[in-house]
Order: structure tokens, then C-alpha cells, then sequence
């Protein structure tokens, strides 16, 4: 034998097994905006690829579109190996069952146990059972323009009460949106405001929707005459001066205040009686090879890091997913609302029905 084949085999003994090629991992991403792609892109993705020594190829999608394909995939289990879900698509997604419970892969997820409650358990209504894993949790918040509004509204009421302000210089995301929750967000707190239960017997409204919807009609007569159809459109409204209060993201407010793109007047307000939040989760599909799981959960796993989540605040104006609030930096809650407005602000979830409702009929309800 050869010198330079006992050399050869030598370095191939000494390789681990399954160390010849990294393992590919496809995450997508069907929830974030143009400012987090771009976040996971320049952050996340790869310090969490040089930690679960894979290659990972992310891409943004709608979540329709993902969920036809895994779906479609079946047993064969596709090619997809992380999600980045909406509360109500994680709701969606389980109730199709195509998502794997978290609670199998423990053992390569031991930052999950920094989880809390309720976005831990549940999302828009639904019990997860183990299939998401919160990685940021947001809020969504009223925003106004400190030049034009000088003294916000505190409550639904008083928002509405005081709706021709500004007429036809108000307004939030049209609920129809496919890339923005916003809007949908928006009508179910408002409805619910307002005595709306957002429950749906056997699928139809029962008696407490109707008065609710007859105030947002109302409501609709001052806002501005277009609705924007995704988050970068609504802050060019506000930029622009076309509209000077709405109904938004916090993080989305805060970041694009400070790129510049919402003039430095905006300010944001959660409403004292309630506005909508939850989380975004990572999750894995059911169907795909144990090995792409397990990549999977390491991906996850560093995620959930305090490293990932503290950084993930600090620059992108979300709340952490893991009980990791005492390590985030004081000069953080400059801008952004405390744990304990944050918590005490917070809304229950509408119910994923509800909001899947929501989009289905506000046009025809508004009269357009």
C-alpha cells in the first residue's frame, strides 16, 4: 500500500460519522417583515448555523403556500425543516397536525425550560401541545404622531369617541392582509372592546357581534380612504402625513422610528384596557428525517440562547420569548415599554377562528 493511501484512510478513520458533509437545514420564515428577514439573515442564521454545524438555507414565504407543501408532502415529510409561525398559523398548522411536538427533542433543546407562560402553552386560543416554541413576543400598539396628537387616547372608548379628530387622517392595515396581522388584530380587540365575545357557534356570529360591528362602521367613516395592505405602506402613510394616529406593531413602529422612516415625533401608547400580543414561534415538521429534526432543534436550541434573545431586544424592539428580562440592557426601556406594562397591557388572544373570520368578512361589513 501506498504512502498516500495509508495517509488517506488514516484521516478518514479519524473522521466522526456523519461528519463528511454538513447537514442542510431549510427554515421558513412565514411571519416576519422586511426589518426581521433581514435581521435573521445578518444575525441569527448564522451564529445559529456555526452552532448547529449545518448549512442553513432560509428563505421568507407565505404561510398558505408552506402549509400547502408540507401538506402535500405527507409521510414523505417534504422539504422543509423549520417554521417561523404567526400565533394563528401556529394554530393552523396544528390543527392540520403536520407539526412535530418540541417535547421529543428535549435532550438538544435545553433552553425551552426558559419558556413562559402563556405563550409557552398556548397560542390565539389553541393549546399547543409542544408544537411551537416562543421566540420573540410582541405587542401591538397605538400610534400617533406627537406634532398632530398631542394627547393620545388612552382607551378603546376614548378612541373611538374621539375618531373624527382626525378624520380621514386615521387608520390601520386592511385585515385581508397576507403579509400583516395587524389589521385583523386591530378589528378583533376593537369588536371585542366593544361586547363582541369573538366566539362562533357551530361557525356563525352569535348575538354580541352585531353591535360591535355597527361601532367599527362607524369608526370606518373617519378613517383615512385607503388602507394600507402591508407594514412598510402603513408607516409611508405616516411618513408622508397622510394619516397621524394608527394601529401597529410596536417593534415595527420603534424600528422604523429609529432607521427614520417614521419621522422622530411618532409615539407609541398601549391602550390601559387591553391590546393584542403573542409570540412568534419556531417550529419543526412532523414527516422529515430524524436527522433534520434533531438539526432542527439544535437551530432552535440557539435560538432561545440568552445571547440570541438579548441581542434579538436590544436591536429589533421585540420582548424575549425566554424568561431572560433582568439580563437585558436598562437603556433598552428608553423605548420600549417594561415587563410589567408589557403584561399588565396585554389583552387575552382572539380566537384563530375569529381572526381567519375577521379577514373573511370586515370588507363586506365595512361596505366595500
Amino acid at each position: 500500500m501506498t504512502v498516500w493511501r495509508i495517509v488517506f484512510l488514516a484521516l478518514l478513520l479519524a473522521l466522526p460519522l456523519g461528519s463528511v458533509s454538513a447537514q442542510d437545514l431549510s427554515f421558513y420564515d412565514t411571519m416576519s417583515g422586511a426589518n426581521f428577514v433581514q435581521w435573521w439573515q445578518t444575525s441569527a442564521v448564522p451564529a445559529c448555523q456555526a452552532e448547529t454545524k449545518a448549512n442553513v438555507r432560509y428563505t421568507s414565504s407565505g404561510s398558505a403556500e408552506v402549509l400547502q407543501r408540507l401538506k402535500a408532502a405527507g409521510s414523505a415529510g417534504g422539504d422543509i425543516d423549520l417554521l417561523f409561525l404567526a400565533p394563528d398559523k401556529i394554530a393552523a398548522f396544528k390543527a392540520e397536525g403536520v407539526l412535530e411536538d418540541l417535547r421529543t427533542q428535549a435532550s438538544l433543546m435545553p433552553n425551552a425550560a426558559k419558556a413562559e407562560p402563556p405563550d409557552s402553552d398556548h397560542a390565539a386560543g389553541v393549546d399547543l401541545q409542544g408544537v411551537g416554541a416562543a421566540f420573540f413576543r410582541y405587542s401591538y400598539t397605538l400610534i400617533y404622531n406627537n406634532d398632530q396628537v398631542a394627547k393620545p387616547p388612552r382607551t378603546w372608548k376614548e378612541l373611538f369617541d374621539r375618531r373624527n379628530e382626525w378624520k380621514g387622517r386615521i387608520s390601520y392595515v386592511d385585515p385581508r392582509s397576507t403579509v400583516s396581522g395587524a389589521g385583523r388584530f386591530f378589528v378583533a380587540t376593537f369588536l371585542r372592546a366593544f361586547g363582541a365575545s369573538l366566539e362562533l357557534p357551530g361557525g356563525k356570529e352569535d348575538a354580541s357581534w352585531a353591535p360591535a360591528w355597527a361601532k367599527l362602521k362607524e369608526f370606518e367613516e373617519a378613517n383615512a380612504r385607503k388602507h394600507a395592505e402591508a407594514s412598510g405602506a402603513h408607516v409611508t402613510q405616516f411618513a408622508t402625513g397622510e394619516i397621524v394616529i394608527g394601529f401597529h406593531a410596536l417593534d415595527f413602529a420603534l424600528y422604523s422610528r429609529k432607521l427614520g422612516t417614521m419621522p422622530p415625533s411618532i409615539k407609541t401608547v398601549l391602550l390601559e384596557d387591553g391590546v393584542p400580543g403573542g409570540a412568534g414561534y419556531l417550529a419543526i415538521p412532523k414527516n422529515i428525517p430524524d436527522a433534520r429534526k434533531q438539526a432542527a432543534a439544535r437551530f432552535i436550541n440557539c435560538a432561545l440562547s440568552d445571547t440570541i434573545q438579548v441581542g434579538m431586544v436590544r436591536d429589533m424592539f421585540e420582548f424575549p420569548g425566554t424568561a431572560v428580562w433582568d439580563k437585558i440592557p436598562a437603556e433598552v426601556y428608553a423605548s420600549m415599554p417594561t415587563k410589567e406594562i408589557f403584561q399588565k397591557s396585554r389583552a387575552p388572544d382572539p380566537p384563530a377562528a375569529a381572526l381567519k373570520y375577521i379577514s373573511d368578512v370586515w370588507a363586506e361589513k365595512m361596505g366595500y
